[in-house]
């Protein structure tokens, strides 16, 4: 009796330390100010997170990478940048956020607190042939399309979300072709992964 409610004990731990670490790999920004002249943020679990300031016609202002550092504070010097919209995007392994920036004639500098797209990256798990995709935090749907190195198409669809979420699961069959793509498209946002069979 003992021994079951040890491992029963230890099991409960095994999925609340997954559920935390799950939670631990994404980032989160804090605006702290956008002045006439700078924007300023923080960005907290900041590990290997990409920083991209661009403008709207997708020309880059700055990028950097974050490195290994937990916690960041970010300036930028926007006094030099012509009235219109920018965008701050963040990008992590497992998740990207989009903010709009604006600057008006004046020079002044208005960002948004909350991002204008937050959006989970596609999580994958390979068995064999069977490939199993993963999103979570999804609001609406997104588009999922299959295709091998020669542009054969073996899946395209619309998929909406169940309770937030999206699993799919491929066979793909090693006959057709020895790796294929698996694209995902949400909002403009196009994310592609080669699945090479063995």
């Amino acid at each position: 009796m003992k021994s079951i409610l040890k491992l029963s004990l230890i099991i409960g731990f095994v999925f609340v330390t997954m559920s935390v670490s799950a939670k631990d790999r994404l980032f989160s920004i804090s605006l702290t100010e956008a002045s006439s002249k700078t924007l300023r943020f923080e960005i907290f679990n900041a590990e290997n997170v990409s920083l991209y300031f661009y403008n709207d016609r997708k020309d880059e202002i700055y990028s950097e990478n974050t490195g290994n550092k937990e916690n960041v504070e970010k300036s930028y010097d926007l006094s030099s940048l012509s009235a219109g919209e920018y965008f701050l995007v963040a990008e992590s392994d497992f998740r990207i956020e989009k903010y709009k920036v604006t600057i008006d004639k004046n020079g002044n500098v208005e960002a948004t607190k909350t991002p204008v797209i937050a959006f989970n990256k596609p999580e994958y798990t390979i068995e064999n042939n069977i490939v199993k995709l993963h999103i979570d935090n999804v609001e609406s749907g997104v588009n999922v399309t299959v295709s091998d190195l020669s542009n054969n198409e073996y899946y395209n669809k619309t998929v909406k979300a169940n309770n937030g979420e999206i699993n799919l699961k491929f066979d793909l069959n090693s006959k057709n072709s020895p790796a294929y793509i698996i694209s995902v498209e949400k909002n403009g946002d196009v994310f592609n992964r080669m699945i090479t069979l063995r």
